[in-house]
C-alpha cells in the first residue's frame, strides 16, 4: 500500500501538468482503476523498468487517465491542450524549450491500438522525459 501511495504521489506530478486540483486527478485515477484494475507492481514497473511487458488493462488504464486529464483525445495526443496546461504549471513556465522538445518527440507516437498508443505516450512524457517529474 505504501508503494501505491508513492506511485500516486509520483503520478501527481503528471496531474500538475494538466490540472492543479489533485482531488480531480485522484478521482480520475480511481475511476480508471475501477474500469481497468492494475497492480502495484505494474505501476512501479512503469517508472522503473523500460523493458517489461505491460497488460492491456494497464495500457487502457493509462489511456483512461490521459483522456480524463485531456492529454489524449480521439486516439492521439491533444498537443494544444498539453502545451497550454504544461506552460501554466509553475515548475515548467520557464522551461518552454524543454516542453516544446518533449511535445515534438512524443506527439506522433503510435501504438498497435489506442490503449497502446496512450501507454507509449505516457512513457514518453513521464518516464523518458524527466522534465515532467521534478
Amino acid at each position: 500500500m505504501k508503494f501505491l501511495y508513492s506511485a500516486l504521489v509520483c503520478l501527481a506530478f503528471f496531474a500538475d501538468i494538466i490540472i492543479a486540483d489533485l482531488e480531480t486527478y485522484a478521482a480520475s485515477v480511481e475511476a480508471c482503476k475501477k474500469l481497468f484494475p492494475v497492480s502495484e507492481d505494474e505501476i512501479k514497473s512503469f517508472y522503473e523498468n523500460k523493458t517489461v511487458q505491460f497488460s492491456n488493462d494497464f495500457k487502457c488504464h493509462t489511456k483512461c487517465i490521459l483522456e480524463k486529464e485531456h492529454i489524449f483525445k480521439n486516439g492521439k495526443m491533444d498537443a494544444d491542450s498539453f502545451l497550454k496546461h504544461a506552460l501554466q504549471m509553475p515548475s515548467l513556465k520557464n522551461h518552454q524549450a524543454e516542453v516544446l522538445k518533449t511535445l515534438a518527440e512524443c506527439k506522433n507516437i503510435k501504438g498497435s491500438n489506442e490503449c497502446d498508443t496512450a501507454f507509449k505516450l505516457g512513457k514518453c512524457l513521464f518516464v523518458d522525459h524527466t522534465t515532467f517529474v521534478h
